[in-house]
């Protein structure tokens, strides 16, 4: 069933290349916005060091890893997304597979991994996650954004005070979502992620819940009264981990 949600994923993906492009547009995307402090401190001085973009799609994120010094290697199981990642980014190495099957064989040694707005979209991680540890060096650290279990795709109210209403948290869900043609997200409590990261021999390091940013780019001053409230709830989340050494596993 998981290899056969994989193929449907990506096929859905593929059709979605051409509107996902472009809206997530780089750097000035809100998610990326908000996940680059955290992401950066996470990942220090990636001169000369190997990194995986993993999930990459059309490429913008590996070429912010590859102009600060990374040697990078994308993946991917939309070849529509790739085949735009490779022809505006020559120098980075793109490569096609369905991420439910976890990484490509023989595994490549990496110092870093990094999944900015995948692992939800994605039906099965279990492989995918024992490959991300088997692939990093001892030192390495594996570094991803999801959209915020918690609070994605929980209704704003405004009913004379502002909120939003959490409803069925805990149960594992298939949503449809209709952005950038429609994709399917796999909704996991926080919880579960955790504990997959560790029972593949993982420490978790860092956690970070960032404000809710607009999409435009103005000044918190220029805000509207609604833009202020929505931030003080985060909808995206970033975790980074590392290898945990060898004596506790």
């Amino acid at each position: 069933m998981t290899a056969m949600s994989g193929r449907r994923d990506i096929r859905l993906w593929n059709s979605a290349a051409g509107q996902y492009a472009e809206h997530v547009n780089g750097t000035s995307d809100s998610f990326y916005r908000r996940l680059a402090p955290f992401l950066w401190q996470a990942l220090g001085d990636v001169s000369g060091r190997s990194v995986l973009d993993l999930g990459c799609g059309h490429g913008w994120l590996g070429e912010q890893l590859r102009s600060a010094g990374a040697v990078v290697t994308g993946i991917d199981g939309s070849t529509a997304l790739l085949e735009r990642a490779a022809g505006a980014f020559p120098d980075i190495t793109f490569v096609a597979h369905d991420l439910t099957a976890g990484l490509p064989r023989p595994l490549t040694q990496y110092h870093a991994v990094v999944a900015h707005m995948v692992l939800m979209d994605l039906p099965d991680l279990d492989q995918l996650v024992r490959d991300v540890r088997d692939s990093l060096t001892p030192q390495g650290s594996f570094t991803f954004s999801i959209l915020h279990p918690s609070f994605f795709a929980q209704e704003p109210v405004d009913d004379g005070e502002r909120y939003r209403k959490v409803t069925g948290y805990l149960r594992h869900e298939q949503r449809w979502i209709t952005t950038f043609g429609g994709h399917q997200h796999y909704h996991r409590p926080l919880s579960w992620y955790v504990d997959l990261l560790v029972s593949n021999g993982f420490v978790v390091t860092g956690l970070h819940e960032p404000p809710t940013l607009p999409h435009h780019t103005r000044p918190e001053s220029e805000w509207t009264d609604y833009e202020r409230w929505f931030a003080t709830i985060p909808t995206m989340l970033a975790l980074t981990c590392r290898p945990a050494p060898a004596s506790a596993v």
